[in-house]
């Protein structure tokens, strides 16, 4: 065994040390940098993590094989109205949101460091999106199961065999989303609930011909499984609401009374209403909804230009680089909007898909610079290593 060598470091600052907790501090040694930073999530938390996913899914697996040997089935098939699919994803979803709730409830009484900033009304969107997600998961996952295995019947055990490490997997997805639930993460996924829904439901109607109509056409009841591109819609919404209400609380501890952040918190919450509403009032339903889709849709666009013209104003000590960026989507817009309006060249699916691409990553790269705003920055010291042999 190698000895162990200690250093004893003396830093004299004005700054407060909070190293045990979550602050960081950045050192410069010899010209060098090093990021000293606590370990968010303690070692005894993780194995505490690895032991609990086994047990719930272990007792689900359970479930699982005794459901089909009740009802006497032997062989269940892969997918179907009752099968494994159909089984794995309802056990799957409702055991994962049930250790969701109780891992994220201990731990924000044990005042887990991450979730500080994560407030109790934000709990209920938090845990039904991250359902839904895991719902969007497993469909996905057992549609393409379903497309390569056609007619496959699995005996039972290896049917429970089969569903438990689904479940194991989504058990220890619920626990570890708690430790590392963060801004970025929100945003992260955002960004793949968004995508995800989207692309999915571009495959699933392929066949159709769905980009010679508009992208409002996967939520139509002519699209194949357009209650997913709605819930998609939906389900951002509600993650979108809760990442403002999360981040905006933080950032009016550092700017109490900077009146654009505020005109900016009820831009992007009107964003976030229609964009739910587009998905709740399908292009093609009954009555007004086919008007109240558009209105929607339409105030969703004003909202992202209303922001990117006031940027400079809405957001305090904003860079120079993001700025420009801003302005030069905001002119890309214009310019294919122009385009569109005026017949030339573009179709109504190619305007809608690059207006959708262009809103989204403004929208992700503004809640980027929002979420550094919350950072305080990390003290530098310049550091002095003596070595004195003994």
């Amino acid at each position: 065994m190698e000895p162990k060598h200690e250093l004893e470091l003396n830093v004299y600052s004005e700054y407060p040390l909070d190293i045990a907790q979550k602050n960081k501090i950045q050192l410069e040694i010899s010209g060098k940098t090093y990021i000293l930073q606590a370990d968010q999530t303690q070692p005894e938390e993780q194995r505490v993590a690895l032991r609990l996913f086994l047990i719930p899914s272990i007792i689900v697996a359970i479930i699982f094989y005794a459901f089909f040997a009740i009802r006497g089935d032997r062989l269940i098939p892969l997918s179907g109205t009752v099968s494994v699919a159909s089984m794995t994803i309802l056990l799957g979803v409702i055991s994962g949101l049930i250790t969701f709730a109780v891992f994220f409830i201990k731990q924000k009484r044990r005042r887990q460091p991450n979730l500080e900033k994560i407030y109790w009304r934000n709990f209920p969107t938090i845990m039904i999106s991250f359902a839904i997600i895991v719902a969007i998961i497993l469909l996905f996952a057992f549609w393409v199961l379903g497309r390569l295995f056609v007619g496959l019947y699995l005996d039972i055990y290896l049917a429970t065999l089969f569903a438990f490490i689904f479940i194991a997997v989504i058990q220890y997805s619920a626990l570890n989303f708690v430790l590392i639930l963060s801004f970025s993460l929100m945003i992260k996924l955002l960004i793949s609930v968004i995508l995800t829904g989207v692309v999915i439901a571009m495959i699933t109607n392929g066949e159709a011909q769905w980009w010679q109509d508009n992208l409002s056409f996967l939520g139509t009841g002519d699209a194949a499984n357009s209650w997913q591109f709605n819930l998609t819609l939906i389900l951002a919404a509600f993650l979108l609401i809760a990442l403002i209400d999360y981040l905006f609380v933080t950032l009016a501890e550092y700017f109490p009374k900077h009146k654009g952040l505020f005109i900016l918190r009820i831009l992007l919450t009107v964003m976030a209403i229609s964009l739910g509403l587009v998905g709740y009032f399908p292009a093609d339903g009954p009555g007004r909804m086919p008007e109240y889709h558009n209105q929607a849709a339409g105030m969703l666009v004003y909202m992202v230009i209303a922001m990117i013209v006031g940027i400079k104003w809405f957001v305090p000590n904003i860079s120079r680089e993001f700025l420009i960026i801003s302005y030069a989507i905001g002119a890309t817009l214009l310019v294919i909007t122009l385009l569109y309006v005026n017949g030339i060249y573009m179709t109504l699916t190619g305007f809608e898909i690059i207006c959708f691409l262009l809103a989204l990553t403004w929208l992700m790269l503004l809640l980027q610079v929002l979420i550094g705003k919350t950072e305080p920055p990390v003290p530098v010291f310049q550091v002095k290593v003596h070595n004195h042999a003994p």
